[in-house]
């Protein structure tokens, strides 16, 4: 057993170690804790998709009134663009909200949470048009300046659904307003002749 003056050796020897290592652990300074990045929301598209969910810089540049009335014949009569597009809006049609009315002939929840609405012009049946309205809860959506038109597109199209199936839509005539939109050409179905789309929908009703 070591003696009082052995004791009172080791505990000095103790206290200069622990002030040479920075001080005892009661004043070390705290570990540094990086900040966590704020939530935008689901991961849910790739393709021009803050274009097509008004999230992106000229989003702003959107206005939702004056909306242009045409019909499904003349949406499909604008200028072609197949090719979709840079992640910008670069034509012009991109920055104005048009409204349609057509009848339904398919409707789905995609992989991308959008419902896909296509509608075809009740005087030209030829004549075709998608529509997408954007889930809110989806990076883009979630963060664009025009959130609450998105949100209160999305309360319309439940209340058309009542609680069913996206297809009991099918055969129905819809009144649509949104955005102006080129998506490339990949097989979507209903497509138009010139890849206009309607996307986001801002407003529907029966």
């Amino acid at each position: 057993m070591p003696s009082n003056l052995e004791r009172t050796f080791i505990v000095s020897t103790l206290v200069l170690a622990m002030s040479g290592c920075g001080g005892s652990p009661e004043t070390a300074a705290p570990t540094a804790v990086a900040p966590s990045t704020p939530n935008p929301g689901l991961a849910c598209g790739v393709e021009r998709w803050f274009v097509k969910t008004l999230a992106d810089e000229d989003a702003r540049a959107v206005a939702l009134s004056p909306v242009t009335a045409i019909s499904i014949h003349d949406l499909n009569a604008l200028p072609l663009h197949c090719d979709g597009g840079p992640d910008r809006r670069v034509y012009d049609e991109e920055f104005r909200v048009y409204e349609i009315a057509g009848r339904v002939i398919y409707v789905a929840h995609e992989d991308d949470r959008d419902y896909h609405v296509a509608l075809e012009d009740p005087n030209d049946p030829t004549s075709t048009v998608v529509t997408e309205l954007a889930d809110t809860r989806c990076s883009g959506a979630a963060m664009s300046p025009h959130l609450a038109a998105l949100r209160s597109a999305e309360g319309m199209l439940a209340n058309l659904l009542g609680g069913n199936a996206p297809a009991s839509l099918v055969g129905t005539t819809l009144r649509i307003q949104g955005v102006g939109f080129y998506d490339f050409d990949h097989g979507q179905r209903g497509r138009s002749k010139n890849c206009i789309e309607l996307h986001p929908i801002v407003f529907v009703s029966k």
